[in-house]
């Protein structure tokens, strides 16, 4: 990548990593878990609580919504949805209300996340024939391109400081320095490695793997070191009936929610939290459908 585009992409950004990014996290109780499920009967936004109580369906419509991510305020929900024909950005009030297209572009945009002072989204997009990470405001104007590869860029997450943006290129992970351009390789471990999420303090990165012959999540230290199966399946089973993916930290860097099915859940996708250490497993949805992609603040 360019490095004088880089600098000029840190300059449109507006010093993300200043400005009380750490602040705006929400550190301490978790509050809400958005999510999707297909209970309805198609792929809808829910919010619940963090204990999986007092689930709240927010969008209503034939379209699929998945991949919800809360703003920093806990205002809006940024979240992808097939509802113009392709996947597009969209973002709607923490309550529900009107959806508006952020994107409106003929390709497919998706994984949108907050940067930590809610000013701009990341987000992965085949706008340009592969997918590549772009980023833009909050509002979804001035989207500007971060990678430029041949291969797959996607699933990006910001760095709690907004000075990093983790991502899956190709089959491994990579943090992206945005004021400098400078590439790290987190991990080189086939087949597949995607879904980083950065821990609260910035210190480790969750992220589903297939290292061990299933999706499985894994924790890791922020430079690659220290890898941890989390959700290792129970002896005797099946690689095809376990997985467990996309996960997510709670505001206060204790707990990591993920999306999972395994024989415990009839092969049904289900939400479950655990301890950041993969301690004290517990379920949180029981719904026929699928139920994933669950995102704190």
């Amino acid at each position: 990548m360019n490095r004088m585009r880089t600098w000029t992409v840190a300059a449109a950004l507006g010093a993300v990593a200043t400005g009380g990014a750490i602040s705006a996290q929400g550190r301490g109780v978790p509050s809400e878990i958005a999510f999707f499920s297909s209970r309805s009967g198609n792929n809808e936004i829910y919010v619940m609580s963090w204990d999986g109580r007092a689930p709240l369906q927010i969008t209503d419509d034939p379209a699929s919504d998945v991949d919800p991510a809360i703003s920093p305020n806990g205002r809006d929900i940024a979240f992808t949805s097939n509802r113009t024909g392709n996947n597009d950005i969209h973002v709607v009030g923490s309550a529900g209300g009107a959806v508006v297209n952020l994107t409106g572009n003929p390709a497919n945009d998706g994984w949108s996340r907050w940067s930590p002072n809610g000013r701009h989204i990341v987000f992965h997009t085949n706008r340009d024939g592969n997918f590549e990470i772009y980023v833009m405001n909050a509002d979804g104007s001035s989207p500007t391109r971060l990678t430029n590869y041949p291969g797959i860029d996607q699933f990006p997450d910001w760095s709690p400081d907004g000075r990093d943006i983790v991502f899956r290129r190709d089959t491994d992970i990579y943090a992206l320095e945005v004021a400098t351009g400078g590439l790290r390789r987190l991990t080189a471990t086939p087949p597949l490695n995607q879904m980083a999420a950065w821990s609260p303090n910035g210190r480790q990165l969750a992220f589903m793997s297939t290292r061990d012959g299933y999706p499985s999540v894994f924790v890791m230290n922020a430079d690659g070191s220290g890898l941890t199966n989390l959700t290792p399946k129970a002896p005797g089973d099946a690689d095809a009936d376990w997985t467990s993916r996309a996960p997510s930290w709670s505001s206060n860097g204790r707990h990591i929610f993920f999306m999972s099915f395994r024989p415990s859940t009839g092969l049904d996708t289900e939400i479950f939290v655990m301890n950041a250490d993969g301690s004290g497993l517990t379920r949180l949805t029981n719904a026929i459908g699928v139920d994933g992609s669950p995102r704190g603040r």
